[in-house]
């Protein structure tokens, strides 16, 4: 596997959420495990979504769909710490883009994993691929994150 890290640039982060990792999301060693670490991450996008005012399926029966994660494990976190996350967006476009994500320790800030998802719009009726309409984009743009 190639050992590319993941890079972002601070500025794209506009959300933030806090949450604590639980013991039924750690190892036996109480460490959190990366099956944990991709579910909260999912909970982080959904959180970030709603925040933005779209649905998980809209009345057309469209929704945005990962379709691609990378993950980066910096740091080992133990049970009951609280993790900061925060949320960006990159490379909009009509086909698809880019949501960043940075996990960090509340208590000093030590970067913990970055993740990349690919986001796209899906047709559940039609079960396809279809473009991002313009009324999402603009949720989503980095304008009107305020970037």
């Amino acid at each position: 596997m190639s050992d590319q890290g993941l890079i972002f640039n601070n500025k794209i982060f506009v959300f933030e959420t806090v949450m604590r990792v639980r013991n039924i999301e750690t190892s036996g060693g109480q460490y959190l495990t990366l099956e944990a670490l991709a579910v909260l991450l999912e909970e982080v996008r959904a959180r970030f979504l709603y925040s933005r005012g779209i649905q998980n399926v809209n009345a057309g029966y469209q929704g945005l769909m990962v379709d691609n994660l990378q993950l980066e494990f910096i740091s080992r976190v133990r049970v009951r710490e609280e993790l900061l996350f925060e949320v960006g967006i990159e490379q909009l476009s009509e086909k698809g883009g880019n949501i960043a994500i940075k996990v960090s320790r509340m208590h000093d800030g030590s970067v913990v994993a970055k993740a990349r998802k690919h986001i796209i719009n899906y047709d559940y009726r039609l079960n396809k691929v279809t473009t991002i309409d313009s009324s999402m984009q603009e949720r989503l743009s980095p304008s009107s994150l305020g970037i």
